[in-house]
This record gives structure tokens, sequence and C-alpha cells, in this order.
């Protein structure tokens, strides 16, 4: 009986461990601290190029929709970003280009859009 509890006691353990690691490590929490703190920080999945991406600077949110190329169904021949607050998106010129360059390092191939609003 003793054995049961000490293996239970163990096993709650590891959950809230590999709980804990998962919530550290979760990219959407990230997002949103970045979004706090006014960082640069993007999610992507490099692998996918049929999911859309977020991207958030200086404490604003911007979505972005690949397009692939229609010859090669494995690049991304064009980016449509938007932010998701329109009206309280208030960026410089040098933002949209430290956006539009981050972008590119990953995707250089891509013609970057921005939705209008």
């Amino acid at each position: 009986m003793m054995l049961l509890l000490r293996l239970l006691l163990l096993a709650l353990i590891i959950f809230i461990v590999y709980r804990i690691i998962s919530f550290a490590a979760s990219p959407v929490r990230r997002l949103e601290f970045a979004k706090r703190g006014n960082r640069f920080y993007l999610i992507d999945d490099r692998k996918n190029v049929r999911m859309n991406l977020l991207v958030t600077y200086k404490g604003f949110l911007f979505e972005g929709e690949k397009y692939v190329h229609p010859i090669d169904n494995k690049t991304v021949s064009r980016i449509l970003l938007w932010p998701t607050e329109p009206y309280d998106t208030k960026l410089m010129d040098a933002d949209v280009r430290f956006l539009e360059e981050s972008l590119k390092a990953v995707y250089p191939n891509s013609k970057i859009d921005w939705k209008k609003s």
C-alpha cells in the first residue's frame, strides 16, 4: 500500500513538473509577454506554409497570411500582413521596414504586402 502511494506521489510530481515546463514553453504565452514588454516576437511554423503567422512588435499584434508559389508548393511567395487592432496601431516607417526585413530574413523570396484597413 505504501509503495502504491509513493508511485502515485511520484507520478503527480512528474505531471506537475511537465505542466509547468509546457506552460513556460508555450509560444502563445511568450507572444503575450513580448506584446506586454513591447518586444519583437514571431510565431510561425516554417514547415507548414499554409499556417498563418503572428508577429508582435512595440506592443502591437499583427497577423500574417502566407501564400505559396503556384509552381513550387514548398516556398512562400507572398505574405499579407495586417494589424489585429487596426485603429490602435501607430507605427513609423522604420518600424514597418523592421517588420518587413525580419520576415524577409525568414522568407527571402517572398513579397510582403499590407492589408488596407
